[in-house]
């Protein structure tokens, strides 16, 4: 059972998500938070495996916020979730280390292929999230020096929206394998100035 907690400040937000999580028989939500305090007292309190972050909740800022669950409960997987898709969110969260970044116009369904990517070790990034960083921001060198050449690929094709497996068949290596060039282009450094 992956246990789950939900913060957000938004009531109608964390009903829906609560109603779209208790449906599925492997997800259980262990509790809600509405600001950042309550989610650090709540992350100590209930050792949750997930947690949903919004990142416009009241209190200390989400990178305290993250700092802290990291520094105090690393084994916590950190899914943001949110409505903000600003290039500078997503490369700070990014840069941090969060195991994933959804946007909050997903489907549900997302959310949930989510929560069990990154319980299974993965990482998730929403497809538009994931078109703001294959982009190089103007005010950063290039990026390509940190990247291979097949790595380049994976994104690009990421990017478009293919899958794990019709990008294992474009490129004619293993879904494995592309796997694997998802995980070290999560770990990419991103510098934010």
């Amino acid at each position: 059972m992956i246990k789950i907690l939900i913060a957000d400040d938004h009531p109608l937000i964390r009903t829906g998500l609560l109603t779209t999580l208790t449906g599925e028989e492997d997800l259980q939500v262990v509790g809600e938070a509405v600001n950042a305090n309550e989610v650090q007292s709540k992350v100590l309190e209930l050792s949750p495996d997930v947690l949903l972050l919004d990142l416009g909740m009241p209190g200390p800022s989400p990178a305290a916020t993250v700092q802290f669950i990291q520094a105090h409960c690393p084994q916590v997987k950190i899914l943001i979730l949110t409505a903000y898709k600003d290039e500078i969110y997503v490369r700070d969260m990014i840069k941090m280390g969060v195991s994933g970044y959804v946007l909050k116009d997903e489907v549900p369904e997302t959310l949930v292929l989510a929560i069990r990517t990154v319980m299974g070790g993965g990482a998730w990034l929403s497809q538009s999230v994931m078109q703001i960083i294959s982009k190089q921001p103007a005010h950063q060198n290039r990026q390509d020096d940190l990247l291979t050449k097949r790595e380049q690929d994976v994104l690009c094709l990421i990017a478009k929206g293919y899958s794990n497996g019709q990008i294992a068949k474009i490129l004619d290596i293993t879904e494995g394998t592309i796997k694997n060039h998802v995980v070290s282009l999560y770990h990419v450094p991103i510098q934010i100035k």
